[in-house]
C-alpha cells in the first residue's frame, strides 16, 4: 500500500512550467498531479494514480487527459527542447541512439502503436510498441532523453488501431537521423553519435557524414575489410584489373595485428582491490566493403566474457583507448530505459489512442529529464560540489519529502484520514461476476 500523494511535488511543478503556453492551466494541474503520482509509485494505471490522490480525479477525467484534451504535441515537444537548451549550457557532448519495446499482451492490441515484432532478447514474436530514442549526454552530470520516434512495421498483420490510416514506414535509422537533425535545427550543438551495431550500416554512416558528425558505432563481425590483393588480377586479355584489391574478415584481419593494448582499472592503494585488466584492444584504420570511406576500428576482447566488440569511428586520430571509452557513455541510455521502465511503469500505461500513447512517453522523457535536473542542482550547490547520486535516490527522496508531509497532515487534518480509509476500504473487495444461467433458446 502506497503512502496517498498530499501535494504536487516543487520540482515537478516548477519543472514543467515551461509547458503552460502549450496547455490549459487544467491540462496542466492534470500533467502535474500524474507525474507526481508516477514519481511517488503509483505506477501508470489511471485507477491507481486516482487511488493515490484519494480520488481527487476521476479515472475518466484522467483518461480524457491523454485521449481527447486538445494537446499539439509537435508544440509540446518543442518547448521542452527550447527548456533543455535554457536550463543548461550544451557543449558538444554525446548522442546516444538506441531503440526499445514496450511490451503487450493480446489483450492489448487495440493500442496504438502495438504491432507484431520480433524481439531479439527473447527470440520470439511478439505484441509491442517499438520506440526509437535519441539522448543526450555530456559524460557527466547532463543528460537527457531529447525525443522519440514510434517505429511503424512495414508489413505483417494488420492492428485494429490502425482503423484503415496508412502509416508511412520509416527505417530505425531513417527516424534516428530525422531526430539528429531535429535536435541540430532547435540549436543543439554538434557532437558525437553513439550507437549499437543495429545501426552501424553503410546507409546511417552515409547520413552522418551529410551532417558533418562525429561516430562511434558498434558493427557485426561479419562486415569484410578491404585489403591489397597479394597476387596481381588480370583481365581475360592478361592485362592489369583497374581492382586489385580483395576482402576478408574483420577476424580475420586483426589477427593480422599483432600490436595489443590492455586497458583497464589500476591498484587501488586504500581498498587494496589489484588491477584489472578489462579489454584487449587492438586497433587499425582500413576501408570495409559495406561502409563508405576510411574508417578507425577497434577489435575489443574481453578476457572475463571471452568476447569481442568492433567499434567503428570517423576520428582517425583517436587512439584505442579513447575511443572505447567514448563508446561506454551509450551505456546512459540503457539506464534510461531501465528508469523508464521500472521507476515510471512506462511499460504499464494503456491509454489507446495516438495522442495518449505519444503523451505517456512524452512524460515519462520529461520526468527523466526532471530527476536529472534536480540531481545536477543537488551536486552543484553550494561551493563545493558534491558526488552524483542514482536516479532511484532522487525518486526517495520524493517520496520522503512526500512522507513528512503526509505526517503532518495526519496531525492537522481528520478529514483527510477518513478519506483515506475509505478509498482503501472500498478497493479491498471486489466481487466476481454472477454466472448467468444456460437456458434454451428457440
Amino acid at each position: 500500500m502506497n503512502v496517498p500523494c498530499t501535494k504536487r511535488l516543487f520540482f515537478i511543478v516548477t519543472g514543467l512550467s515551461f509547458l503552460q503556453p502549450a496547455i490549459t492551466h487544467i491540462q496542466f494541474e492534470n500533467l502535474t498531479l500524474i507525474a507526481t503520482a508516477l514519481v511517488l509509485g503509483s505506477g501508470f494505471s489511471l485507477s491507481s494514480i486516482s487511488r493515490m490522490w484519494l480520488k481527487e480525479k476521476c479515472v475518466s477525467t484522467l483518461s480524457y487527459f491523454f485521449t481527447d484534451a486538445q494537446i499539439r504535441i509537435s508544440e509540446v515537444q518543442n518547448l521542452y527542447a527550447q527548456q533543455a537548451l535554457s536550463v543548461y549550457t550544451l557543449e558538444g557532448g554525446n548522442y546516444l541512439i538506441d531503440d526499445t519495446m514496450k511490451h503487450h499482451t493480446f489483450l492489448c492490441k487495440c493500442i496504438h502503436g502495438v504491432c507484431i515484432l520480433f524481439d531479439h532478447a527473447l527470440k520470439t514474436n511478439l505484441k509491442a510498441i517499438c520506440i526509437v530514442v535519441l539522448y543526450y549526454s555530456d559524460g557527466g552530470l547532463i543528460k537527457f532523453p531529447i525525443t522519440f520516434r514510434i517505429y511503424y512495421q512495414e508489413s505483417g498483420k494488420k492492428m485494429p488501431w490502425q482503423r484503415g490510416k496508412e502509416f508511412t514506414c520509416k527505417k530505425k535509422y531513417e527516424l534516428a537521423i530525422e531526430m539528429i537533425e531535429w535536435a541540430l535545427q532547435m540549436g543543439f550543438p554538434r557532437g558525437t553519435v553513439l550507437a549499437d551495431s543495429w545501426f552501424g550500416i553503410g546507409p546511417f554512416v552515409k547520413e552522418l557524414k551529410r551532417l558533418k558528425l562525429s561516430y562511434v558505432l558498434e558493427i557485426k563481425l561479419n562486415y569484410n575489410v578491404i585489403v591489397p590483393c597479394r597476387e596481381p588480377k588480370l583481365t581475360p586479355k592478361g592485362k592489369l584489373s583497374k581492382n586489385q584489391t580483395d576482402t576478408i574478415k574483420l577476424s580475420v584481419f586483426f589477427q593480422s595485428v599483432l600490436k595489443i593494448v590492455k586497458c583497464g582499472f589500476p591498484r587501488d592503494i586504500e581498498t587494496g582491490k589489484k588491477e584489472k585488466v578489462v579489454y584487449h584492444l587492438k586497433i587499425a584504420t582500413v576501408r570495409l566493403n559495406s561502409i563508405p570511406g576510411k574508417h578507425r576500428i577497434v577489435e575489443s576482447f574481453d578476457p572475463t566474457k571471452q568476447t569481442t566488440k568492433y567499434l567503428l569511428t570517423n576520428e582517425l586520430t583517436w587512439e584505442g583507448i579513447k575511443i572505447i571509452t567514448v563508446y561506454c557513455h551509450r551505456w546512459v541510455i540503457e539506464e534510461f530505459f531501465r528508469n523508464a521502465k521500472q521507476l515510471l511503469d512506462m511499460e504499464g500505461a494503456t491509454v489507446r489512442s495516438e495522442q495518449g500513447v505519444t503523451l505517456a512517453l512524452c512524460l515519462v522523457s520529461w520526468i527523466d529529464f526532471l530527476l536529472h535536473l534536480e540531481n545536477c542542482k543537488q551536486c552543484t550547490a553550494g561551493k563545493l560540489s558534491k558526488e552524483s547520486l542514482t536516479i532511484p535516490s532522487i525518486v526517495r527522496q520524493a517520496q520522503f519529502e512526500n512522507l513528512e508531509a503526509f505526517l503532518e497532515r495526519i496531525k492537522n487534518d481528520e478529514n483527510f484520514i477518513e478519506k483515506w480509509v475509505e478509498v482503501e476500504k472500498e478497493n479491498i473487495e471486489r466481487k466476481r461476476k454472477r454466472r448467468k444461467k444456460l437456458v434454451v433458446i428457440e
